[in-house]
């Protein structure tokens, strides 16, 4: 069973590697998420509530990252170190039972042999010997039955000798199980615990869900923050009606006619000036000419 064991201790070290690269990608990740919820939380579309929740949502994330840690870190201290340490010790342990079995064994065996042995010496006498005549029976008879109860003894003492094997190795590898069970339970332990900390983001994000059900409809908060720009845009043209005598503010399409017409007029402008620049050295070429003649 040494490589079962051993083959277990190998995938669970690349299990705790795995999940120590996933830990990095869920640290990073988390971050970025972290950034998203604080541009939200700055947002006037998206809400502060939406913003909040998303805060919410990366904090229970990142309790889920520490519980995740701490599974991590139970998988490497809670199993792989305590059972590759036991290894080298089971496999002495296996060796030095089935030594000491196989010596019990062996001597029980050639006690039995033996014993054996007399026996059928002992039955090839009585076959020669008389019955007595005071007893009746053969003396060579009752050591024969002697040592055909002392064979039984033996074979009884083999046969216990052997459940005492059995069961010495059916300890063992009970308690190695033990040992695997008490090993592995404080990893279910922390793999319960995250379970039990990932049921809670059902109710952020059913709340997310509802603030973001109809993204064309605005919400008060963002709804407000238009009002607020109105009153502010009200506010500046009541002061500029103020200092011209209370005239009514123009509309934005009038405004933008206005700037493109000063816009017009001052090009014409300045190509009227160029104009007259560049005629004016033949303009005064030719009054030259005139005063002349």
């Amino acid at each position: 069973s040494s490589p079962v064991w051993e083959d277990f201790t190998c995938k669970a070290g690349k299990l705790h590697s795995s999940l120590r690269t996933s830990l990095l990608a869920i640290s990073a990740f988390l971050d970025a998420f972290q950034k998203v919820a604080d541009l939200a939380t700055g947002s006037r579309g998206a809400t502060k509530e939406v913003g909040s929740a998303l805060t919410r949502l990366c904090m229970r994330h990142r309790s889920i990252e520490s519980k995740l840690k701490t599974l991590t870190s139970s998988v490497m201290d809670g199993m792989v170190l305590p059972l590759q340490e036991k290894l080298e010790d089971w496999k002495k342990v296996v060796v030095q039972l089935d030594r000491d079995h196989c010596k019990e064994y062996k001597k029980a065996k050639h006690e039995i042999k033996k014993a054996s042995s007399d026996t059928v010496r002992l039955q090839k006498k009585v076959k020669k010997d008389g019955v007595n005549i005071f007893t009746g029976k053969n003396d060579m008879q009752s050591k024969l039955d002697h040592a055909m109860h002392d064979v039984n003894d033996k074979y009884k003492l083999l046969e216990e000798t052997e459940k005492n094997a059995l069961r010495t190795a059916l300890i063992e590898e009970r308690g190695r199980f033990c040992l695997f069970i008490s090993c592995i339970k404080p990893f279910v332990d922390n793999e319960v615990a995250l379970l039990t900390e990932i049921t809670h983001l059902q109710e952020i994000m059913h709340s997310l869900c509802q603030q973001a059900s109809d993204p064309h409809n605005l919400p008060e908060a963002s709804e407000q923050v238009i009002t607020d720009i109105k009153g502010i845009d009200a506010a500046t043209f009541n002061l500029k009606g103020k200092n011209h005598q209370h005239s009514p503010p123009s509309s934005p399409s009038s405004l933008g006619s206005r700037k493109s017409s000063m816009c017009s007029i001052s090009s014409i402008n300045s190509s009227s000036s160029g104009s007259l620049k560049s005629q004016s050295p033949s303009h005064s070429l030719r009054a030259r000419n005139v005063s002349q003649v």
